[in-house]
């Protein structure tokens, strides 16, 4: 009943998924459907399930809460959850209203890199004081998020594991740990301090157990859903101390046996999993030496995305001759920000430049590769820009790196018909009205100072973001 349930579930959405017999491991009937079969994404340039979140029209960021020491307790907290809503609305301001995806690192435990693999408690010191639990506080940032067109989501973490993890124990006597061929654990990468240790995505999977970490997360923050998206830290094939070593390789836990292959069909298998229970799953890279498959059509972006790397590189399902993959089938991001955001929360000094050098640009690029549309009075090079904010309607943003006098600026053709536009300064704390500008034969007259970004409204009517 629970299956006929759930694929009729799967029929009313459209989800595609590939199934095979009732047989397979796992604890739910969902996830014994899922296979790890490779998914041809060329035969239609699209992803196997639609996207939740149109990636290439989307600003992803991630905001860093709390890292943890080398004792396993909290180090610092750089945010916490009410400050974090306050850096939310900042960057709306900044970033003049564009549809954002944050996910938090460093929200669980004690902090970035604590206690996997176990997700289930967030970190107490992240707690607004007028809430009872710290869980209470993070449901109330993804709500409150929303109303600065912001998605607020989770930075979590599918192959690291530590000793000092409640889940260690179990983890161990199940063999889900990478152990040597003695059945020792292997050491993997040191972080801050603390040995981390990996596991075998097909172990885990078997014992049901990763279906059960990703169940329970969704079943204590069930906003998740509704968020659509989560990204995966180190979602690698390859363990990297294997890869560093050159031995063992092909195996992820050389005790077990299970080989990369098989490895990387239970990642797709994870994908689907995520993907089934409505969320799409994000990751830190695409294709580089840890992967052999950057899982084209199941993972929609990557957080160091390198076109390059696609190029150069060997991987399954690669076609002869490629050149590159649409931005809404695979992209990265424009501007990280998560380095400026905890050097300067207040002022997020630096954002504005990159947002209007890089972030505003790179909206349009991939407008322009869909439509196939360009106007030839747009600008985006030697340091200046001139855009129109393509995710809002009537605004154009100026910006210049080494400032201009006079420079005549030529206004869009359905702006026909004005004899005067509206000027705006825009930071932190939302915009400012600096004046009107007279327009002539479409075309207005502009004096910059060296650095500066401004506005130009249609009219009033648009200009409160």
């Amino acid at each position: 009943m629970k299956l006929i349930i759930f694929l009729a579930i799967c029929m009313a959405t459209n989800l595609v998924l590939p199934v095979v017999n009732c047989l397979g491991q796992g604890n739910s009937s969902a996830s014994k459907t899922i296979t790890g079969e490779y998914y041809d994404w060329t035969k239609t340039m699209k992803p196997e399930n639609p996207w939740n979140h149109d990636y290439d029209q989307t600003l992803v960021m991630k905001m860093f809460l709390c890292s943890r020491g080398d004792d396993g307790g909290v180090d610092k907290v750089y945010l916490d959850f009410e400050q974090a809503l306050e850096v939310v609305r900042k960057l709306d301001n900044l970033t003049l209203g564009v549809p954002k995806i944050i996910y938090l690192v460093g929200w669980q435990f004690n902090g970035h890199d604590s206690k996997y693999p176990a997700w289930n408690q967030v970190n107490n010191a992240l707690k607004r004081e007028q809430d009872e639990t710290s869980l209470q506080s993070l449901k109330w940032l993804m709500k409150e998020a929303k109303k600065y067109n912001t998605t607020v989501s989770l930075h979590v973490n599918m192959i690291d594991a530590f000793k000092d993890s409640p889940l260690w124990e179990e983890y161990f006597e199940k063999d889900i740990i990478a152990k040597d061929i003695n059945g020792a654990p292997i050491p993997g990468e040191t972080f801050n301090g603390m040995t981390s240790y990996q596991i075998s995505y097909t172990q885990e999977w078997e014992m049901g157990l990763a279906q059960k970490r990703i169940d329970n997360l969704l079943k204590m923050l069930p906003e998740l859903k509704d968020a659509g998206t989560v990204h995966i830290d180190a979602f690698h094939s390859i363990r990297p101390a294997a890869y560093k070593e050159g031995e063992n390789s092909d195996e992820m836990s050389p005790f077990l046996g299970y080989s990369i292959d098989q490895e990387i069909a239970t990642q797709r298998k994870i994908f689907r999993y995520w993907k089934i229970m409505g969320v799409d799953v994000t990751a830190e890279g695409g294709m580089y030496w840890l992967r052999k498959d950057p899982f084209i059509g199941l993972q929609p972006f990557a957080w160091h995305f390198e076109p390059e790397n696609f190029k150069s590189e060997e991987w399954h399902g690669k076609p002869e001759g490629f050149q590159g993959l649409p931005s809404d089938l695979y992209c990265g991001t424009p501007m990280h920000a998560e380095g400026k955001i905890m050097e300067d929360p207040i002022n997020l000094n630096g954002i504005k430049e990159e947002f209007c050098t890089k972030v505003v640009p790179w909206f349009m690029t991939n407008k322009i590769k869909k439509t196939g549309k360009k106007n030839v009075i747009w600008k985006f090079e030697n340091g200046e820009v001139y855009l129109p904010v393509s995710w809002a309607n009537n605004k154009l943003l100026v910006f210049t790196e080494n400032g201009f006098k006079n420079r005549k600026l030529k206004l869009p053709e359905h702006w026909k018909g004005l004899d005067k536009v509206f000027l705006y300064s825009f930071g932190v704390n939302g915009t400012q009205f600096l004046g009107e500008l007279t327009v002539r034969d479409l075309t207005v007259n502009l004096s910059l100072k060296q650095g500066d970004s401004v506005l130009i409204f249609k009219d009033l009517e648009n200009s409160n973001h």
